[in-house]
């Protein structure tokens, strides 16, 4: 069996991106989903907390409702924001590595945000 193309190793580390991406995180100790849906959720939300600094709102996380103010509804949407980014990033790097030439397997499995 030939070894992989550069094509094929570049959709899977795509792959892998998005698996981290979609994994969920945890921020201050609140489980939060963080599939395509869950972050425009939280987009959303965040931008009604920025442009009311009064709202709050029930927020369905994989234990059961909480409370949330505006503050705490930025706070989750910027470490979400921050988490999707790192995946990118990571993505970005390993992509480097494969031009270069300089990529391995085992990189699949390291770096990625948790």
């Amino acid at each position: 069996m030939a070894p992989p193309s550069f094509k094929e190793r570049a959709a899977l580390i795509g792959v892998y991106r998005y698996q981290a991406e979609t994994a969920s995180i945890t921020v201050n100790g609140m489980a939060l989903l963080s599939d395509r849906d869950s972050q425009s959720l939280l987009t959303s939300a965040a931008l009604e907390a920025v442009i009311d600094p009064a709202y709050r709102c029930q927020w369905k996380i994989p234990s059961g409702f909480v409370d949330l103010d505006a503050q705490q509804i930025i706070t989750l949407a910027r470490a979400m924001r921050a988490h999707v980014q790192a995946c990118f990033d990571r993505e970005a790097e390993l992509l480097d590595h494969l031009e270069k030439g300089t990529f391995t397997e085992d990189m699949l499995d390291q770096g990625w945000p948790a």
